[in-house]
């Protein structure tokens, strides 16, 4: 049997996006966001490219004392000049005080090294017990293994909790998933399964939320939201790709409308039995999309970032050039994607079976993480903690300053023979505005983020009124009166005062999702701890005016608390 991936050799070239549905990510209208404006922003042509280099022997462990000189970085087959190199030797040390990683600009005049490295959990769909606890294995190595000044956060079915060093928070979050995460993918299972998992949406059930947010509830813990799924721009492909399976089984064996091209379709596509193909169709969909909103998570951070994707039994992607898309989004954020399959030997009963496995281990090697198949989890787990303690961060500048957004490869050599060499295999050239404040980049990207989302975000919890704008004499608007829950708002003490800042996005748009106008704006409040009270019960009030440039329109209210990093939405008609 020829698999399609079979066909397709190394098509980098393109990556899936991110995209909204309603909504697109970025408005087309002109816009008061804060990182469209060119005031407070530089233009990025000639920036320093950094790559981190993990070099193992033959054994698996970490290899220290290497020089500068002992590396070549190629860009394209062509070599590039090293111009900063720094040794990375992480031990224990106290965590640094902040509660997070704090956004990165995209372009840093110099590298600096980090005490720490970055871990983001992602818990694919399946369960994870079962034969192996796998969840107990992971419990114990963020509770025991991780240094002092890691910081780590859990992603699991849409929703993400805080980075934090303090590794119990993470591992009562796991514990509670442990509990739970069986339950909830029985109601998947029905939920995405035969022609439903084909045709139907992606997205988590509204009446599965309350499930899953319990998993990450915890009044003493870690704050968590949910994150949006990742649209991809080839969601449309893999259903197109998976069209002759369905057409196969929708017609009976002796049937004279099956002909041998449809067979020799659908058993280039897959080997399995009809039920088993949608299932497995539904859940790859699901994860690969919460792969990329995972990337998207960790875009801004500054440091050496994992993403930990845990799966029984790989991601049924049949064809190669979907690997090589999920790897070039992640080396474009400089992402490291450690892979770990959970589910034994017995997804190895067919060729569908196979080539998801090596699903994962294409999207490691290509991101310069580690994929872990058929092992002992703890062990696995332990190993990449021992290797990722010795890093070799090294930058260039690209020979090549043209910036014309295509995707450009990376090689890393090591003169020193014997030796294993992981790096990020690549990036995209694109000529960005970096704005000076990373707090508005942050702010503009999550908003986006949630005006793509396809449902409604609850994390900042609100109310907001339409009604006709105020101003008759000028051109019409529409006024969006804001009440917001105070006690949902992140804040912070200022000389005996609470403190709270919001950003607030409303975009109105046709009936096809374009986006005719939209305004942003930034609320500050500042709150005597007797207004507090009073504001927990009437709660804060604040309004923003929009064009309405058509008498029928799709509202998007977005809120973006910045102090505890939540975003809330609603989706409303107007008429």
């Amino acid at each position: 049997m020829v698999l399609l991936r079979c066909l397709i050799l190394f098509l980098i070239g393109s990556a899936w996006a991110l995209e909204g549905r309603d909504f697109p990510a970025a408005p087309q209208a002109q816009s008061q966001n804060p990182a469209a404006n060119q005031q407070g922003t530089y233009r990025v042509r000639v920036r320093l490219i950094p790559v981190d280099v993990i070099v193992t022997d033959a054994q698996g462990r970490p290899v220290g004392g290497l020089r500068r000189e002992d590396f070549q970085i190629f860009e394209n087959g062509r070599r590039q000049e090293i111009r900063q190199f720094i040794v990375q030797q992480r031990t224990a040390m106290a965590p640094a005080p902040a509660p997070r990683p704090a956004p990165a600009r995209v372009a840093a005049p110099e590298l600096t090294p980090q005490p720490g490295r970055i871990f983001l959990i992602m818990m694919g769909r399946g369960r994870f017990q079962t034969p192996f606890r796998s969840v107990d294995a992971l419990i114990r190595f963020v509770r025991n293994d991780l240094l002092p000044q890691d910081r780590v956060a859990v992603f699991a079915y849409n929703r993400a909790s805080d980075f934090t060093t303090d590794h119990e928070l993470a591992a009562r979050i796991l514990e509670r998933y442990r509990s739970n995460h069986e339950r909830i993918e029985s109601w998947m299972q029905m939920r995405f399964s035969g022609l439903a998992a084909i045709y139907g949406s992606k997205e988590m059930p509204k009446s599965f939320q309350p499930e899953i947010d319990r998993i990450f509830a915890d009044p003493a813990g870690l704050a968590s939201r949910e994150v949006g799924q990742g649209l991809m721009k080839e969601a449309g492909r893999m259903t197109k790709d998976a069209l002759p399976v369905v057409d196969q089984a929708l017609i009976p064996a002796d049937n004279p409308s099956r002909n041998q091209f449809t067979q020799l379709e659908s058993d280039a596509i897959t080997d399995l039995p009809f039920s088993e193909f949608t299932a497995s169709f539904a859940s790859t969909h699901q994860d690969v999309q919460n792969i990329f909103s995972c990337i998207t998570y960790l875009r801004w951070m500054e440091g050496e970032k994992h993403l930990l994707f845990f799966t029984p039994s790989g991601l049924f992607l049949p064809r190669l050039e979907y690997d090589n898309s999920i790897a070039a989004a992640a080396n474009d954020a400089r992402v490291v994607i450690d892979t770990f399959q959970t589910g034994g030997l017995k997804f190895e009963r067919s060729w569908s079976d196979i080539f998801a496995i090596s699903s994962l281990r294409n999207i490691s090697q290509l991101t310069g993480g580690q994929a872990s198949i058929y092992r002992d989890i703890g062990k696995s787990l332990a190993g990449m903690d021992q290797m990722t303690r010795v890093e070799y961060l090294l930058g260039y500048y690209p020979a090549d300053d043209s910036f014309d957004g295509k995707y450009r490869r990376i090689n890393v050599r090591v003169s020193r023979p014997g030796l294993r060499v992981s790096f990020r295999h690549g990036y995209y050239a694109r000529e960005t505005a970096e704005p000076y404040n990373r707090e508005e980049f942050l702010a503009y990207s999550r908003i986006s983020a949630a005006a793509g989302y396809g449902r409604d975000l609850s994390d900042v919890g609100f109310k907001v009124d339409l009604s006709p704008g105020p101003d008759p004499l000028g051109p019409p608007k529409i006024l969006a009166e804001f009440q917001l829950d105070a006690g949902k708002l992140g804040m912070t003490m200022v000389d005996g005062e609470r403190v709270g800042k919001v950003y607030a996005a409303v975009f109105a748009a046709d009936s096809k999702g374009k986006v005719l106008s939209d305004v942003w704006g930034t609320f500050v409040f500042q709150l005597t701890e007797a207004r507090y009270r009073e504001v927990l019960t009437s709660g804060l009030r604040f309004s923003v005016l929009v064009d309405r440039k058509a008498p029928s329109l799709l509202i998007k209210v977005v809120l973006y608390d910045t102090i505890g990093d939540r975003a809330g939405s609603r989706l409303l008609k107007w008429k």
